[in-house]
């Protein structure tokens, strides 16, 4: 990453536009809520009006502190947002810029991401798409060093904040940090509130995700060294609680490889979707090649990620226990395969390597 091209090339794009969308996709996680933070400061220093506008709730107790103790403006708005009074829109930690309902309507000025770039997505006006860096902040945060922003003052502390606690979060706790995370962190060192970091990390376990890991536990799979563990049904605005109860299974060390998953109910809507988990502490998985072989519509990094499926064709089943025993199994099978399939092409790979080493040795 240039991050001089990369500010010139973004404030370039901002001109251009009047009024900034800045739509947070899925679930609103630290990296999603403080690079969307930024980048609405970058627009406040340009002269840009900008909303924050997430489309699911903020359930995580964590993500609900960060937006909280750091003042963050961001609106929920469930389904389709509205793209009435905007004239571009922008979106952040998330492999696809598209969104139905706003981009038939509105040009994407702003995409920024630090996963693989999706195939077949809508043009960006600026986009910058790469797994360089372990977190959407901290490309924001490079960005806002060439820019020199915020200016001093409440508003900069509190970017800078959000920042580091994105990074932080979205690098597992730097465990795996690249160099420009580094780089990025050691900017916003010296002007975070460290008693703010501190609150917000230690916020404890809610009732509910002590109530679904104990369920976890009790309703639960293994197949060799993966753990499965279905959840039942979850209200949509709890669906935060299925990544953090597989991040206290894998920090409990039940498994290298976690999968947790439910079916969440949109009572608002009426329909249903099944939401996984993942989350691994093998080095040598890559939980983003597994989503992908599974399916399109999800994905993350090689130590976490997560997909959804659409269930909305059985949300009227009146048999609510037949749905979810037939959902976890189809669920549990397709995993095993999965993890099969992924290992056996590690495999094959592995014995290739070995053959082409063999053949080089004896000049064949």
């Amino acid at each position: 990453m240039n991050a001089r091209e990369s500010s010139d090339r973004l404030i370039d794009t901002l001109t251009r536009y009047r009024n900034l969308l800045i739509l947070i996709k899925g679930s609103p996680d630290p990296d999603v809520i403080a690079s969307s933070f930024a980048l609405k400061a970058v627009c406040e220093s340009r002269g840009l009006k900008s909303s924050i506008v997430a489309l699911a709730e903020i359930s995580h107790p964590q993500n609900r502190a960060i937006v909280k103790s750091l003042d963050i403006p961001l609106s929920i708005e469930k389904g389709i947002p509205s793209p009435h009074g905007y004239d571009s829109y922008a979106v952040l930690d998330f492999q696809s810029a598209y969104t139905k309902g706003v981009s038939e309507k509105l040009p994407c000025a702003v995409h920024i991401d630090h996963h693989a770039e999706a195939e077949d997505d809508v043009e960006a006006g600026f986009r910058l798409v790469s797994d360089e860096a372990g977190a959407a902040s901290t490309y924001m945060a490079l960005i806002l060093r060439e820019l020199d922003l915020p200016p001093r003052g409440p508003l900069r502390t509190s970017v800078a904040t959000a920042l580091l606690l994105g990074i932080q979060t979205d690098t597992n706790n730097l465990r795996h940090a690249t160099r420009l995370d580094y780089e990025a962190l050691q900017f916003l060192t010296g002007m975070v509130d460290e008693r703010i970091v501190q609150k917000v990390s230690n916020v404890p376990l809610s009732e509910d995700a002590l109530r679904l890991v104990g369920k976890a536990m009790a309703d639960h799979e293994t197949y060799r060294e993966w753990f499965f563990a279905g959840l039942s049904f979850i209200d949509e605005s709890k669906r935060d609680n299925i990544a953090i109860v597989a991040d206290f299974l894998l920090e409990s060390g039940e498994a290298e490889t976690v999968a947790v998953f439910a079916i969440i109910e949109k009572k608002r809507r009426g329909g249903l979707s099944l939401d996984v988990s993942f989350r691994t502490s093998n080095a040598d998985l890559d939980l983003n090649a597994v989503i992908k072989s599974i399916t399109l519509d999800g994905g993350g990094r090689a130590y976490k990620g997560a997909y959804q499926v659409n269930l909305d064709y059985f949300a009227a089943c009146p048999d609510r226990d037949l749905l979810w025993k037939t959902v976890r199994l189809a669920t549990i099978e397709t995993l095993k395969a999965a993890r099969d399939n992924i290992h056996f092409i590690e495999l094959r790979g592995f014995y290739r390597r070995v053959k082409g080493k063999i053949g080089s040795l004896f000049g064949s």
